[in-house]
């Protein structure tokens, strides 16, 4: 599999997690070595990953340059001619990539949206729609009818039962849309639809895994968002809106418009969002604009149609 090797400096920890959570937001796969097993060889596991990404990224701070171990990191990239991505949290630029051009992160802040979409020409990607497969087909095919079950909720509506058909904790979800963190909540959904197909977080969910996804999950999610903010978020917001639109499971003008509308392109649909471009508040966001599931908008398409198109939403 491939995916992005991050070299850093453990001194550097905190803002190298800000930056994995962003680029696995973007939908792009990390590997760090606090992935390393306790008992394996380190020195070797270090090199067998080094080989295998398709894209080095180094931190460059005071602290790594004196790192031993990312000096021996970067020489490898190096001679194996990786794609490399310096980024340059503090002190200055590195000669021994003084050829690659480095992007300021000075400050602890994140690169920009179009560092993200040239690191993502490196990785393939899933379609952007359904890629003209009648969707709502397949799923009549191949989904039998299942009980629906309920999502219970008290009496002043307040808390949701957070019910899962394969024992996922919903409990972080719960607090981060309580606490009115929408993007960290995306996030977080995303990584427990994972769970509920029994994917590991730097995956992603298969179409036919859609197709058959956990009823009480979807469920549960959906609820969820639509309690804590107003009613404006939730799959279920975003299929009315869907079929509003036609039902498109294909690209074209309706599809165009559903994304307009939910807030994912621009208001002539000549360009899809990117994700740090959504407005992420129920005050002014438009209906259906989250979850986006981690993706970006540009990558939502396939994966969308497919959920809509699931029977117990």
């Amino acid at each position: 599999m491939s995916f992005i090797f991050i070299s850093y400096s453990r001194q550097d920890q905190a803002y190298v997690s800000t930056l994995v959570q962003a680029l696995q937001s973007h939908r792009l796969p990390v590997w760090i070595d606090d992935s390393i097993d306790y008992g394996t060889t380190w020195p070797r596991v270090i090199q067998d990953h080094l080989e295998q990404c398709s894209v080095f990224l180094v931190v460059m701070s005071p602290r790594s340059e004196d790192s031993h171990w990312v000096q021996c990191e970067l020489s490898l990239a190096l001679e194996l001619k990786k794609p490399i991505f310096p980024l340059l949290l503090e002190g200055r630029r590195w000669l021994s990539v003084a050829a690659i051009q480095s992007v300021d992160v000075i400050g602890g802040q994140l690169p920009p949206a179009r560092f993200f979409d040239t690191v993502r020409g490196y990785f393939s990607t899933p379609p952007t729609v359904a890629e003209s497969l009648p969707v709502q087909t397949v799923v009549e095919e191949k989904i039998s009818p299942v009980p629906r079950p309920s999502v219970k909720m008290s009496a002043k509506t307040t808390e949701i039962e957070l019910k899962s058909d394969k024992g996922v904790d919903y409990r972080e979800l719960q607090r981060l849309l309580k606490a009115k963190k929408w993007r960290e909540a995306d996030l977080e959904t995303w990584h427990r639809m994972l769970e509920a197909v029994g994917r590991p977080e730097n995956d992603w969910i298969r179409l036919e895994e859609l197709q058959t996804f956990p009823c009480a999950d979807l469920k549960t999610i959906d609820a969820l968002w639509k309690l804590h903010s107003g009613g404006k978020f939730g799959f279920s917001v975003q299929k009315d809106i869907w079929i509003e639109c036609g039902s498109p499971t294909s690209s074209g003008k309706d599809w165009d418009q559903f994304c307009v509308k939910v807030g994912w392109q621009d208001e002539t649909a000549s360009r899809y969002l990117d994700y740090d471009e959504l407005k992420a508040n129920p005050d002014f966001s438009p209906a259906g604009e989250f979850p986006v599931g981690g993706w970006g908008c540009r990558w939502v398409g396939g994966w969308v149609v497919y959920l809509l198109s699931h029977p117990d939403l």
